[in-house]
């Protein structure tokens, strides 16, 4: 029972909050709203309303206490309660007056409103002939962003810059959500620096800075970014990586875990990293329960894939992931669990594409996922990681081993009649169990795409993906640009309109519609309708659109052109020498790229190319005036969506001659972004040359870690190279920002890269480079048992699905007394691995990949010499004589 002292405290202490002013109240209650205690806020509001009902402020405090106040017990799960006081918040609005409110009155305000209903009050306030406040419509913006109430706009003029750039933030959403920030900058490319949304596109080049590991250009962007920006918490994290700020804080694994326990975190992580098994197995008990105290078997399944993780990188051997499985995990569990880890493995691991893991899964996912929603939406996903994985290692799916074929098949309940449609009918019955996956859809439409033989199957998801989502412009805009691309122009119209019923303010609807005029005009001047081609211009030029001002330049010029009798260049020359340096260069080059592209038509001669080609390379001198950035623009590719006007998006090609000349302009990262430029167009050669006339001369120390990488890629492409030895020294000299660096340009490099080599890239690992490659037999066999054949006990069923899969099948003896048979096997090697007729790069890395094994090199060098002594050398395919003498020329062929 309560003591008479306790209760004579507790009424003297109510007493002297009794007496204090009610202004003073207002500003604890305001404290207590900045730090999140909405309960403690509202009894504040409730004694000074108690004291001075007439307070101004009242209605605006007392509405954001109670918003905060409903959020908070929404979350707890008292629906009741919190409907009961958002009533009373709406009736706190009624009484705001929101023309007498000051600038941080109103942000105080759209903290704690609904987006729909701020939006209301501040057109009123609008109407009412007051000036917009630039803060106030930042954080309305935001409030869209996050709240997406677009239809909230409706109140606002439409020349308003939040309803007015509300379509580009809209359409790019999707790929936020999705984690494609380098799309979702392009598609917030009109986003202007004054405008509300303009601090959104900055998030999303950050987001592209951090994803490519870029700091300098990521703590630049974070300067730009406003302090009340509604993601403020990823953003301090971004200043703390960047400043290094608690670098030197809790232990990974801790934070990764996000316990308190760090004694057991700690000893975790360093017995996963020294591989002491037994200590592994006694700590993930302890250690689930400290993390989940309400569910500690969930916490033993994370902290196991936690280990299974650590496998790839050889710290945990493979063949003891199923005895810890089995020892720490019911037994309707263990199965399931070995196959979701061997899942994850082959995430870490894309060469182990097999699926033997997802077959075991999917056949248990009852035991994990006992509702069938769930259930559906899981084998959607893991279907959807098997097709990523296989795509991202290039899978050849031509060559799977016959088992994994019919395993496949029993795992898509359907026939694979088409190899080639392995990772497209993965993706397809991944959407069947989870048709909601509109990234999935993007992602079956560009394993689909650029293949004709599949041009019915693009379609038909073309219009899937379009039932589906009825608010995504992205399916119309795809099958604009397929029938822009058959010359259907009145159905690239009829899906533009549709696209505008979806997404009115779609910049990439108007900017796809001026493409199709233009190609319009290209078909009407290959006839040599002339008129019709002027017509089809300026309607493009009608739509005035930016991007599209350069290349619109270039067609009128090319029409000139041809449509004249006089010299190409007399016509081309008074249009382009008013023009930037920059852009004079530029637009000569696109135009020689138009006329080397048109070649074949009769209106097309060979002397207007010679013109403008001597028209160029009277420009020499200009050069001079040209920045880095200048030059890099000067040869930048065409934007994707041009793909319909040209076959080529690249016109480096056009400036051949001066490659050398523009890059002893350039240093740093413009060389590098101009050696990615030449990469991408097969141009191996200049940028070895101007890599090594860099490196001459120079001592090791002082030779740049980039150029070495470069070097060490175009070596290994070029077959010079065969393992990851010139990688692994380029990667011991390179220090902390060095190998920031040298990530950067692996992601890069890896888009104009191939087999191993772009595996390695992508991963960041090059021990790949020196693992053997099988020369003879099939591939490796699924194991039956794990498909629910007879087997042994489980722990061996378990080990056989974990194990190396990649482990290589033993090469046969080659017979020396017939080496005609021998000689034919390696043709059929040949041809079972696509590489007759194929060009000699790509000979030359396949090469190299086959000559990494030790011992095909050896048997490779001893059917060289039996042929030479044999005297066939002569009589081989020349992908054979490449393959058996790759240092040599064949006499036929020189």
């Amino acid at each position: 029972m309560p003591s008479k002292h306790s209760r004579r405290e507790r009424k003297r202490k109510r007493l002297k909050q009794r007496r204090v002013p009610p202004k003073h109240l207002l500003a604890q209650a305001r404290q207590s709203l900045t730090e999140g205690d909405g309960r403690r806020a509202l009894d504040l509001l409730r004694q000074a309303q108690h004291g001075d009902p007439a307070l101004e402020e009242l209605p605006l405090l007392l509405f954001c206490a109670c918003m905060q106040r409903t959020r908070q017990l929404a979350e707890k799960g008292l629906a009741k309660e919190a409907a009961a006081l958002r009533t009373s918040a709406a009736q706190h609005r009624v009484s705001i007056a929101f023309a007498q409110l000051a600038e941080e009155d109103w942000m105080q305000y759209i903290r704690h409103s609904d987006g729909a209903e701020a939006l209301v009050d501040y057109a009123d306030y609008l109407q009412a002939q007051r000036s917009p406040i630039l803060q106030v419509e930042r954080m309305l913006a935001d409030l869209l962003v996050i709240q997406r109430c677009w239809k909230g706009l409706e109140v606002l003029a439409a020349d308003h810059p939040l309803r007015r750039d509300a379509g580009q933030v809209e359409s790019s959403l999707e790929a936020m959500d999705a984690g494609d920030w380098e799309r979702a900058v392009g598609l917030l490319g009109g986003i202007g620096r004054r405008s509300p949304f303009a601090a959104w596109r900055l998030f999303c080049k950050a987001m592209v800075c951090f994803g490519s590991g870029d700091d300098q250009g990521l703590r630049r962007i974070i300067e730009l970014l406003p302090a009340d920006f509604a993601l403020t918490y990823t953003v301090a994290e971004w200043r703390r990586l960047c400043t290094g700020e608690g670098v030197d804080g809790l232990p990974a694994v801790q934070l990764a875990l996000g316990t308190a326990s760090s004694a057991l975190a700690d000893q975790l992580g360093e017995a996963i990293h020294k591989g002491r098994l037994r200590d592994i197995e006694r700590l993930i008990p302890g250690l689930a329960v400290a993390l989940y105290p309400e569910e500690p078997l969930q916490a033993r399944m994370a902290l196991l894939q936690i280990v299974g993780l650590a496998v790839p990188r050889n710290k945990v051997p493979i063949e003891a992931i199923p005895g810890l499985v089995q020892r720490l995990l019911p037994t309707e569990r263990v199965a399931s669990a070995a196959a979701q880890i061997g899942l994850l493995i082959q995430q870490m691991s894309p060469d182990r594409w097999d699926p033997g893991p997802a077959a075991v899964y999917l056949d248990l996912l009852s035991v994990a996922f006992p509702h069938a929603p769930d259930r559906a939406v899981a084998r959607g996903r893991v279907l959807e990681a098997m097709a990523r994985t296989g795509h991202k290692v290039g899978l050849q799916p031509h060559f799977l081993p016959a088992e994994m074929v019919e395993s496949l098949a029993a795992l898509l309940d359907e026939r694979l009649d088409d190899p080639g449609l392995v990772l497209p009918q993965l993706m397809t019955a991944s959407l069947a169990a989870d048709p909601d996956n509109r990234e999935g859809y993007r992602f079956l439409l560009d394993l689909l795409r650029g293949h004709p033989e599949y041009q019915a199957k693009f379609e038909k998801t073309l219009r899937d993906m379009a039932a589906r989502f009825p608010d995504d412009p992205d399916p119309h805009l795809e099958q604009a640009a397929l029938h822009y691309a058959k010359n259907a122009y009145r159905r690239a119209e009829k899906s533009l309109a549709e696209g505008r019923k979806c997404a009115p303010h779609d910049e990439r609807l108007l900017d796809l519609q001026a493409i199709g005029f233009l190609k319009s005009a290209d078909q009407s001047r290959k006839r040599g309708r002339f008129k019709l081609a002027a017509q089809d211009l300026q309607r493009a030029e009608h739509l005035e659109r930016p991007r599209l001002a350069f290349v619109l330049r270039v067609k009128r010029l090319l029409l000139a052109v041809v449509s004249a009798d006089r010299d190409a260049a007399e016509v081309v020359a008074p249009h382009v020498e008013c023009l930037p340096p920059s852009a004079r260069l530029r637009t000569l080059a696109l135009l020689l790229h138009d006329l080397a592209e048109n070649s074949h038509i009769k209106n097309v001669k060979p002397e207007m190319g010679n013109a403008l080609k001597a028209l160029l390379n009277r420009q020499t001198t200009v050069l001079e005036q040209l920045g880095p950035d200048a030059v890099l623009e000067l040869i930048d590719p065409l934007p994707a969506d041009f793909r319909i006007l040209y076959d080529r998006l690249q016109i480096a090609p056009v400036f051949a001659d001066w490659w050398l000349a523009l890059m002893e302009r350039l240093e740093g990262d413009h060389l590098l972004a101009f050696f990615d430029i030449l990469l991408a167009c097969d141009q191996r050669d200049p940028v070895r040359s101007e890599i090594n006339r860099r490196l001459r001369g120079r001592k090791k120390a002082e030779r740049d870690p980039l150029l070495l990488f470069y070097l060490a890629v175009i070596r290994y492409q070029e077959g010079q190279d065969c393992d990851s030895r010139r990688f692994a020294e380029v990667l011991a000299a390179a220090d902390a920002a060095d190998q920031t660096r040298l990530r950067a340009a692996a992601v890069r490099l890896a888009s104009c890269a191939h087999g191993p080599l772009r595996q390695a890239l992508q991963q960041f690992r090059f021990d790949v480079l020196d693992w053997p490659v099988p020369l003879f037999g099939d591939g490796l066999p699924l194991p039956a048992d794990l498909l629910g054949g007879e087997g042994g006990s489980l722990e061996e069923a378990l080990e056989m699905l974990l194990g190396d899969a990649a482990e290589p099948l033993a090469t046969p003896e080659l017979s020396e007394g017939d080496i005609a048979n021998e000689l034919s096997e390696l043709e059929d090697f040949i041809d079972e691995n696509g590489m007759r007729g194929a060009p000699l790069a790509v000979l030359k890395e396949f090469a190299g990949f086959v000559k990494s094994s030790p011992q095909a090199r050896q048997d490779l060098e001893r059917i060289g010499r039996e042929c030479e002594a044999a005297d066939l050398s002569d009589d081989l395919s020349p992908e054979l004589y490449f393959l058996l003498f790759a240092r040599r020329k064949k006499k036929e062929h020189r």
